[in-house]
C-alpha cells in the first residue's frame, strides 16, 4: 500500500463529508462532455478514481442503459462509494461495479470501454502522461476520454491566510505554500497538447471555474478532517483546542468573500483513434 492510499483510507469519511461537496457540481458536469456519445449508443463507462461514487451514481441515474465500472486506489474511498451505490434504486445500483485499481495500471483488458471519465484524480498520479496512455488502452477504438482537473494558478483564498496566522498564534510553523500545482496544465491548450501526446485525437479542452462558499464550520472541518488531517491529529488536545479557537476567530473577522474558494479548472476530452494500437 502506498502512502497516498493509506492517507485516503484514513480520510475517506472526511473527504465525503467536507471536500466532495465542494467539487460535486463540477464533477457531475463532466457527464455533459460524453452525453453525445451515450446518445449515439455508448453503454460501457469507466470512472477512474471513482472516489465517493458520486459521478458513477449520477451516470446510472441519468442514463438507464449505461453500466459503470468504478476503480479507485483507496479501499476506504471504495467503501464510501459502495455506500453511495446502496442508496440508489436497486436496478440503477446494479449497473455500478466497483474495483480496486490504479489509473496507470488498470485491471481491465484492452478496448473494454466505450467511455472513460475521471474527475479531479489525474493530479494524484505519479505520471499524468502514463495514466492518460493507460486510459487510452482500455478504450475501444473510437471511444472517448473526458476528464476534469485543476488548472494552475487561481486567486488567493483569504481563509488560507487565516489558517496560517492561527498556526503562528499558537506557536506552530505555518504551512509551506506554493509550488503545489504539480503537473497541472497551465492552460486548456496545454491539457489538449498532453492528450495528443498520449495518443488521443479529436481533442478539445475548455477552461471553467469552480466556486464554493464555505461556512466557518465547513472550512474548519475541511482542514481538520481532510486537507490538514495529519497535522491536526498530531496535536496535543490543548494545542488543538487553541488552534481551533484561533482559527475560528480569524475566520469570523474575514471580509464577506473571505470564505469563498475560487479555483480554475479544465475539462478536456479526446478520442482513441480507430487505428490506435
Amino acid at each position: 500500500m502506498t502512502e497516498q492510499e493509506a492517507r485516503y483510507d484514513r480520510i475517506a469519511e472526511g473527504y465525503a463529508e467536507w471536500w466532495a461537496p465542494v467539487h460535486r457540481t463540477a464533477t457531475v458536469a463532466l457527464l455533459d462532455e460524453v452525453a453525445p456519445d451515450v446518445e449515439a449508443g455508448a453503454t460501457r463507462l469507466l470512472d477512474v478514481g471513482c472516489g465517493t461514487g458520486a459521478l458513477a451514481a449520477a451516470a446510472v441515474t441519468r442514463w438507464p442503459g449505461v453500466v459503470v465500472d468504478g476503480v479507485d486506489a483507496s479501499a476506504g474511498m471504495l467503501a464510501v462509494a459502495e455506500r453511495q451505490r446502496s442508496t440508489l434504486d436497486a436496478r440503477a445500483g446494479a449497473r455500478i461495479r466497483l474495483r480496486h485499481g490504479y489509473a496507470d495500471g488498470l485491471p481491465y483488458e484492452d478496448a473494454t470501454f466505450d467511455l472513460v471519465v475521471s474527475a479531479f484524480v489525474l493530479q494524484l498520479v505519479p505520471s499524468r502522461l502514463r495514466a492518460l496512455r493507460e486510459l487510452r488502452r482500455v478504450l475501444r477504438p473510437g471511444g472517448r476520454l473526458a476528464y476534469v482537473t485543476w488548472l494552475r494558478g487561481g486567486p488567493p483564498f483569504a481563509a488560507d491566510d487565516a489558517f496560517d496566522d492561527a498556526l503562528v498564534a499558537v506557536g506552530l510553523e505555518p504551512r509551506e505554500r506554493g509550488g503545489g500545482d504539480g503537473d497541472d496544465p497551465a492552460s486548456p491548450a496545454a491539457a489538449a497538447a498532453q492528450l495528443r501526446r498520449a495518443g488521443f485525437g479529436a481533442v478539445r479542452a475548455r477552461a471553467a471555474t469552480l466556486a464554493h462558499e464555505f461556512s466557518e464550520a465547513g472550512f474548519v472541518g475541511f482542514l481538520s478532517q481532510f486537507d490538514e488531517e495529519d497535522r491536526f491529529a498530531s496535536l496535543a488536545p490543548d494545542v488543538r483546542a487553541r488552534l481551533d479557537a484561533e482559527l475560528r476567530a480569524r475566520l469570523r473577522a474575514l471580509p464577506p468573500d473571505g470564505l469563498r474558494l475560487v479555483l480554475p479548472i479544465v475539462y478536456a476530452a479526446g478520442r482513441r483513434p480507430d487505428d490506435a494500437a
